[in-house]
Parts: structure tokens; C-alpha cells; sequence
């Protein structure tokens, strides 16, 4: 998931030698996939294609799992309601193996043979290089991506409903701020999505007027952290500021507990994080009841009460394709996908087009609502009302859409855990509102 701050694999050390040369290979491709991917190539009877681009292989296919999940969920949402346009909906996965060497080829591939009408997913590891390439193509798209660097980016074609991963790593203060606690060590394993929460972790703590008693960066996957660790009790922290992947994490804690005699204070870490193989590599090594009152994981938050997270529940559970339904559900910020998809697809129906340029600027019509709007929460409803004459203005799973000028619009928090059976279950809400005053 981040998913914005997506817990990803650690880069190739090869993979910034080849990336310059494979972009600008890869450029020549993303435009003839413009001239189809902007919609208007394929056969008006043939399905129009989702790319879910993001690691379907390699240490973070979990990621891709869950992308393709929501996705799975959208393409039953829509095509029992009919489709779109006459025509059904099919998700394409585009592996882009979390690496961005392998990103640029697979995907400038895709957009080369592949008829896109939208896109989505497009991960915090390799946003840098796949949501260009994209754009060029004339794709409208959703990503899950947490990079900061898109808070402001100028991509016609980039639409973004989830945090920052800034914004994430202040939300994550403002959660340990509500627990009481005061002393932070910030461990975070060295690839992009975990190291983008911490200038938000820093702007938070030092506007709450906490103390940061660590802020260290560790390789993924090492045998020990024995000597992090003892730095990390040195400081003795009230919490643990933790992102990384599951072996990485399930090691550190271990060590942890073995020199500091048994005590291990909270860890807070992101949502993209509470999958089955986290909880069962740290439950291992850490028991059930440490993952089950210890441990908060932190991200975009849905509302599990309303009428929309009813019908996108359904639409998990009945998609045949979809593995590991509540995972899928626990993971707040996948749900922009399937918000995304529904989005989109209601764009092309109010436009009359699938041509990604024609109905582009549909979709924040759509997400604002003009005065008089029918308020819908899923695309069968949406394409009722627009059927029957009406404007409409959706507001799904996530809760309503505020697109800036940047097409950002992050939304409100939550706080998770695991029950001991290893499903997640929400703890809380941390307002939109809240973690931008830690960032001011």
C-alpha cells in the first residue's frame, strides 16, 4: 500500500546506473502508448483495460497483491452494473517488481502493446519513473504513492487520494502524541517509502515539543541490528517510530527484547504494513500479545460504518480473484483504489468518452459536485443518477474527495491493530485537520 509510504524492497545498487538510460529508451514507447492508451483504439466491443501497475513479484508482491485486489473489486462493482459505456472492465496487471530498473521497461511495454484507459496503483519505489511515463501517454491515473514530490506536481493525468508519506509520518506523532508518549526512536529500514515519513516525524515531534531519542536508517533483512539496538536503548523511548518490512522488523524487535530484558515499548508503523506475513513474522518472534496491544499502524482512513465501505466490502468478498479479503478491507489506503476505478469510469460515462484527455477533467467535476448534485457512493449509483439527467458528486469508501490544484486531496487517518487472529481492526481517527497543524 503506501500505498504512499509502501513498506518496498531495497533498491538494486545498480538501479540509478541504468535508470537514465532506460528512461530515455523507454520514452519513445510511452508516447505510442499514448496514441491508444488515451482510449479511443480498441474495438467498442472489447473490455477496457485498468492498468494496476505495481510489484506483483519479488520481497513486496503483498503490495501487489493488494492492488490488484481492490482492482479485482472495482471491475465487479462496475461490470454488475453494467460496464461502462456498453463495455466491461478488465484489470491488466503491470509488474514494475518495486525496482525502478525493472519498472521503466515493463511498463513503457505495456503502454507500447497494451490499450490503458486508466491506471492505478503506481507505488511509492517507482512513482518517480512509471507516473511520468504514464502522464505521457494521456492515461488518467490514481497512485497509491506517498512521495513528496507529487504534493505539487504539475501531471494533468496524476490523481492522488492518499497522504503524503510527510504527512504520514506526522500522523504517526500525532497517534504516539494521543497515547501519551513523548520520546520517539525513529528506526527506518533504507528504501524510499519508509524513508519518506521521516521529515514529517521530525516537523512533528519538534512542534509538539517531543524528544527524538534516535533517528536511524538500517539496511533491510540483516542477520542482526544488535548495535542499533543498543543505541536505541540508550535513549530509553516511551515508542518505537518503526518502518520496515516484515523480517526486518521481526528481527530488530527480537534483538530489542533480548538486551533490553523483555521490555519493548509500542511500535508505531504504517498500515501498509498489517498483511499476514507482518503479523506472522513478528508474532513469532514477539508472541500475540505484543502484536495484538503493542502495535499501531497508521494511515489513509475509511469509514467502516458507511453505506460505501458496505458495498465496497461486498465487492472484495465476491470478487473470485481477490486473496485475502480482510486484509484487503484493513488496508485504508488500497480502498483509493477501488475509488479510483469507480471515479474514472463515471468520468468516461458523463463525458461520452473513454479517451483519457476527453474525460480527464470529468473527474474532478465529479469529486466536487456542482450545486444541485445528486450524491452517490458507488458507480452503480452514480451511473443511475447520470442516466436519468442528474449531476452527481461521489463520495466513497475513503469519504469525500478534495482534489487541489495539485490533485491531491489526502483525506483523514486511522490507527489500526491486530486482532489475535491476525485480521485489522480500527482503534481510532486522527483528523486531516490535526496532522497538517503538525506540519505548519
Amino acid at each position: 500500500m503506501r500505498t504512499t509510504n509502501l513498506t518496498l524492497p531495497r533498491p538494486r545498487p545498480a538501479g540509478a546506473l541504468l535508470l537514465a538510460g532506460a528512461l530515455a529508451a523507454a520514452l519513445p514507447l510511452a508516447a505510442c502508448g499514448g496514441s491508444s492508451g488515451g482510449g479511443t483504439g480498441a474495438p467498442p466491443s472489447g473490455p477496457l483495460n485498468v492498468g494496476v501497475i505495481g510489484p506483483m513479484t519479488g520481497p513486496a508482491a503483498e503490495i501487489g497483491n493488494l492492488m490488484s485486489g481492490a482492482c479485482y473489486a472495482a471491475q465487479y462493482s462496475v461490470n454488475q452494473a453494467g460496464g461502462v459505456l456498453g463495455r466491461k472492465i478488465s484489470c491488466d496487471l503491470i509488474d514494475d517488481t518495486g525496482d525502478p530498473a525493472d519498472a521503466v521497461p515493463n511498463v513503457s511495454k505495456a503502454l507500447a502493446t497494451t490499450t490503458l484507459s486508466m491506471a492505478v496503483g503506481l507505488e511509492s519505489n517507482t512513482a518517480a519513473t512509471t507516473i511520468p511515463l504514464v502522464n505521457a501517454a494521456k492515461i488518467p491515473m490514481v497512485s497509491t504513492n506517498g512521495l513528496v514530490a507529487f504534493d505539487t506536481t504539475r501531471d494533468a493525468y496524476f490523481w492522488r487520494m492518499t497522504p503524503s508519506d510527510d504527512q504520514n509520518g506526522a500522523a504517526f506523532v500525532a497517534w504516539a502524541a494521543r497515547k501519551g508518549y513523548k520520546r520517539y526512536a525513529v528506526v527506518f529500514q533504507n528504501n524510499i517509502g519508509a524513508q519518506g515519513n521521516e521529515p514529517g516525524v521530525v516537523a512533528a515531534v519538534r512542534k509538539i515539543g517531543g524528544t527524538m531519542t534516535a533517528n536511524l536508517t538500517i539496511p533491510g533483512d540483516a542477520s542482526s541490528y544488535s548495535s542499533v539496538v543498543a543505541r536505541v536503548l540508550a535513549g530509553r523511548p516511551q515508542a518505537l517510530i518503526l518502518a520496515g518490512d516484515p523480517q526486518t522488523s521481526a528481527t530488530f524487535l527480537s534483538e530489542y527484547r533480548q538486551l533490553s530484558g523483555g521490555k519493548v515499548p509500542p511500535v508505531i508503523t504504517s498500515t501498509d504494513s498489517i498483511t499476514p506475513a507482518y503479523f506472522s513474522a513478528v508474532r513469532k518472534v514477539m508472541g500475540t500479545s505484543y502484536v495484538t496491544h503493542d502495535m499501531f499502524f497508521i494511515g489513509g482512513y475509511v469509514n467502516p460504518s458507511s453505506q460505501a465501505y458496505a458495498l465496497y466490502k461486498h465487492a472484495v468478498y465476491s470478487a473470485s480473484q481477490v486473496k485475502d479479503p480482510a486484509t484487503i478491507l484493513g488496508v485504508g489506503v488500497i480502498a483509493s483504489i477501488y475509488d479510483g476505478i469507480s471515479l474514472m469510469a463515471l468520468a468516461m460515462v458523463q463525458a461520452h468518452s473513454t479517451s483519457g484527455p476527453v474525460y480527464n477533467k470529468d473527474i474532478a467535476a465529479i469529486a466536487a459536485g456542482a450545486p444541485g448534485a445528486v450524491t452517490v457512493d458507488s458507480y452503480a449509483a452514480g451511473l443511475a443518477a447520470l442516466k436519468a439527467g442528474k449531476k452527481i458528486h461521489y463520495v466513497g469508501v475513503g469519504g469525500p474527495i478534495h482534489f487541489n490544484a495539485f490533485h491531491n486531496s489526502p483525506g483523514n487517518f486511522s490507527a489500526s491493530g491486530f486482532t489475535a487472529s491476525g485480521n485489522p481492526v480500527l482503534l481510532g481517527v486522527i483528523p486531516g485537520t490535526t496532522v497538517q497543524q503538525l506540519l505548519s
